[in-house]
């Protein structure tokens, strides 16, 4: 949450001219309701689940038509059980965008529909909680600049191959 995973997710497939897939917006398309709807209707142990399809299903679909993708997840996604494994088997290399817990609180209190923000405390909290999963993903980039930099800063590393095949995730921090 407010590591910049849709700015920079957007910014990164059009300069790859590839196709930019939000996690989230998946979520909500097939659900037919906004994150905060799908918490307050079904908890979070039915939007883990609605997760887990749509990120099989978007990584089914980039491997189907052999679509390069860059692929947004929501900040909990990486930090749910098994999910490292599977997209370490699937070939996906997992992009970390990483900012200091002060920037993504500030970006975060002018945020709205995130679920599991609360206040301060509760976002330390989580952010602590999933940090040893993030820690997990193949490359870390800060992310605590401007965006347009993040992106080159990715480019220059040579992270992602322009006009390769495979899928490319792009990792926030915490959210819901």
């Amino acid at each position: 949450m407010g590591s910049g995973k849709t700015t920079v997710g957007t910014l990164l497939a059009r300069q790859l001219a590839w196709r930019f897939v939000d996690l989230d917006d998946r979520i909500e398309e097939t659900a037919g309701l906004t994150i905060p709807q799908i918490f307050e209707r079904f908890g979070e142990t039915a939007f883990r689940k609605m997760e887990a399809d749509q990120l099989r299903a978007a990584l089914g679909r980039a491997a189907e038509f052999k679509e390069a993708t860059v692929l947004a997840l929501g900040g909990g996604t990486y930090a749910q059980p098994g999910c490292p494994e599977f997209l370490r088997t699937s070939g996906v290399p997992v992009l970390w965008l990483d900012s200091p817990v002060e920037i993504l609180l500030a970006r975060c209190m002018t945020m709205t529909g995130r679920p599991l923000f609360r206040d301060e405390s509760s976002f330390r909290a989580l952010h602590a909680q999933r940090l040893p999963s993030y820690q997990l993903a193949d490359v870390r980039v800060d992310s605590s600049g401007d965006p347009a930099q993040v992106v080159s800063e990715i480019l220059k590393r040579g992270i992602v191959a322009g006009g390769g095949k495979e899928a490319h995730l792009v990792v926030e921090k915490p959210d819901s």
